[in-house]
């Protein structure tokens, strides 16, 4: 059976959750989490993705992530496949170090970006990794302690998560603090790991039952909110791809990040900088919409050749 295609809409948030193969461990030493993360901020900071929270349990991981200028499949792409390499080498082990494809679910952020922070963040405590909420600090793998000040924010976006409390620093901390607190024995398990309509039809057996029907208008696993934002979403997504960038932008982009010029881009050059440059330009000029054989006028290459460039400039991203 097909599985749905992703909702992937600029400036939304998402629950992206990633568990390991067969329920085996993702994370087997302080070093596999230390490298995970320096994976996670290189990714972000080259998608333009924001983090605003996260937990990294021994067998899977939880990001809330506010999707920035680049798809979330690139930040996941990234981080997934560097990582899972890294782990293979080191563990001198080969095969799949994740079940299935990661899960992410568009997220109502209004409604729902205190209590998926909560969420996310109290999972140690709900697994028994710490006793007690005071311990919670301590845990170094999620992002709790970066929004509390316990630790410096390397990862969490601190700033836009404490806004939501207060305007200023302390008493927005403080509400956080009570804000979690009140919520340690709240959430069931999964309760928050799942789409659907949870706020309209009242139960998640409700919107099992709806799923069951088939009736995707109405409830969608893909997504968490009320219906008028499922609905909307559905209707947002369902509406042809526009492209919102011409090759002429993407150029310059390039141009700007490389500091080669359009010319040389387009000229017979065979320089390494030009070359990954060029590359560089085909690939994010493919991922904008833009046609092969718009770039095999412009270059003055056959498709294939665009094709090969627009690998290259995709594994030099990576």
């Amino acid at each position: 059976m097909p599985r749905n295609a992703r909702i992937d809409i600029a400036g939304c948030l998402y629950h992206v959750i990633a568990r390991g193969n067969e329920r085996h461990s993702i994370f087997r030493d302080d070093v596999d989490y230390l490298d995970f993360l320096s994976r996670l901020r290189t990714s972000l900071d080259k998608t333009g993705n924001k983090c605003l929270a996260w937990c990294l349990m021994p067998n899977h991981f939880h990001l809330l992530i506010l999707r920035g200028e680049r798809p979330l499949s690139e930040l996941m792409r990234r981080l997934m496949t560097g990582y899972v390499g890294s782990f293979n080498q080191r563990h001198k082990r080969c095969g799949h170090l994740f079940q299935n494809r990661y899960k992410a679910i568009l997220c109502e952020e209004e409604e729902y970006l205190l209590e998926l922070a909560a969420y996310i963040h109290l999972n140690p405590l709900r697994a028994g990794l710490v006793r007690g909420y005071q311990n919670l600090e301590k845990y170094r793998w999620t992002g709790h302690g970066e929004i509390t000040g316990a630790r410096r924010a390397e990862i969490a976006e601190r700033d836009y998560v404490l806004e939501h409390f207060a305007g200023k620093t302390v008493e927005a901390v403080h509400k956080y603090d009570r804000f979690l607190r009140e919520r340690i024995n709240k959430f069931k398990t999964g309760e928050l790991s799942g789409g659907g309509l949870l706020r309209s039809l009242g139960s998640m057996e409700n919107v099992q039952m709806m799923r069951r029907s088939g009736d995707k208008k109405i409830c969608d696993a893909r997504v968490l909110g009320s219906g008028q934002f499922v609905a909307a979403l559905l209707k947002q997504s369902e509406k042809p791809h526009k492209i919102k960038s011409n090759a002429e932008d993407v150029l310059k982009q390039v141009c700007a990040r490389t500091g080669v010029t359009a010319e040389e881009i387009k000229s017979r050059s065979r320089e390494r900088s030009i070359v990954a440059a060029r590359a560089e330009y085909c690939y994010l000029a493919k991922e904008a919409g833009i046609r092969g054989e718009v770039l095999s006028e412009e270059l003055g290459r056959n498709s294939g050749a665009i094709s090969y460039l627009a690998t290259k400039g995709r594994l030099s991203a990576n």
